[in-house]
């Protein structure tokens, strides 16, 4: 059923299913298949598209051409009981994230102190609230961070791109409430967005990217062409800068030139690196403590005074929630375009995707 001449809706979890399948068919295992496809729909769920669905063509391409491993044998190659370093063997960052989050959540459980995981061989990995979250819900303070899978973004005052649009999660858990998330990247809006635009042949807003010769651009296929613009100006450089140092140079992941672009070299394994880390909240605090704090500084923020035409304040991630609890109880809305590309994967794939489109 189709809610709009460019939508279609879907059943969630018909969906997840859906996907899994088609991860399962290039190759990996079932828990690993439906945990990516999962990963992805809560995208979709929560509103950020540009780290949904959108993305499964590319994954299953790099998947069966053997760039991506589809059974990697992750293991721990350095640690003390606070660290690890984490060898992906170049599998889903999906999977080679929630390994190394886990770990990091183990090794602050084992020692009540906080913990970091630093991770090499691994790939794009999504969304990264989804691991950041994975520590609020052990009352944690959760941190997650990568280099992006592509470098489209200059050096402050560069004409070359030498940057990927390095995002970031912050997860700090609420005691009935929704958790506290903060997860961006550092451009004024995620290359994923321009990426679903351009499939779906819609124009983009202007301070969005510049193309190949530096001009700015509301063309979603010039803006793929050309480099995403940093949030802030040089402060957004800068923070991509450093996301990108604390993702790599802690594992031995590339960085720089070293990157390769995930759409175009489908020879070579990219070498993602991510960094996790968990702070405990008991080693700092009582959790009483915290969560009444949390809940007084939340009540503060909602409730200040409003804007004109402004009905109420949100939480970082807190739209993203209520979204992902509407979507679920009454359909996901995907691009006709990006349903289409589903389709024609399942196809390839022996996949019925029948009973995924809400009736």
């Amino acid at each position: 059923m189709s809610i709009a001449n460019d939508t279609v809706l879907v059943d969630a979890d018909g969906l997840i299913a859906y996907c899994a399948a088609l991860f399962a068919d290039a190759g990996m295992p079932a828990a690993d298949a439906h945990l990516c496809a999962e990963q992805l729909v809560v995208a979709d769920l929560r509103g950020v598209e540009s780290h949904g669905v959108v993305r499964m063509a590319i994954y299953l391409e790099r998947l069966r051409c053997g760039v991506i491993s589809p059974r990697p044998a992750m293991n721990v190659v350095r640690q003390t009981r606070s660290t690890a370093v984490f060898d992906g063997d170049n599998g889903m960052g999906q999977i080679v994230g929630q390994a190394a989050m886990a770990l990091a959540i183990a090794k602050a459980r084992e020692h009540g102190e906080p913990a970091f995981v630093s991770v090499r061989n691994s790939n794009h990995f999504g969304a990264a609230a989804w691991f950041a979250e994975m520590a609020a819900r052990e009352e944690m303070i959760g941190l997650a961070f990568t280099i992006g899978g592509i470098n489209h973004m200059v050096p402050w005052g560069g004409a070359e791109a030498m940057l990927g649009n390095n995002p970031f999660a912050v997860a700090f858990p609420m005691r009935d409430d929704i958790p506290v998330i903060l997860d961006m990247a550092c451009s004024v809006a995620a290359r994923g967005k321009i990426l679903v635009a351009a499939k779906e042949g819609r124009a983009i807003p202007g301070d969005w990217a510049v193309d190949r010769e530096g001009r700015p651009t509301t063309d979603a296929q010039e803006a793929l062409a050309g480099f995403v613009a940093p949030v802030g100006g040089p402060k957004g450089y800068a923070l991509t800068l450093t996301i990108g140092l604390l993702s790599t140079m802690l594992s031995n992941a590339y960085f720089g030139t070293e990157v390769t672009n995930m759409y175009d070299d489908l020879l070579n394994p990219q070498n993602i690196g991510h960094l996790f880390g968990v702070l405990p909240i008991s080693a700092f605090e009582s959790l009483d403590t915290y969560y009444a704090r949390m809940t007084k500084a939340a009540a503060e923020i909602r409730g200040v005074r409003k804007s004109p035409d402004v009905e109420r304040i949100y939480l970082p991630g807190e739209r993203e929630a209520i979204l992902a609890q509407s979507r679920r109880r009454e359909g996901l809305p995907l691009g006709a375009q990006t349903w289409r590309e589903l389709e024609d994967l399942g196809r390839a794939a022996g996949v019925d995707a029948t009973d995924v489109v809400k009736r």
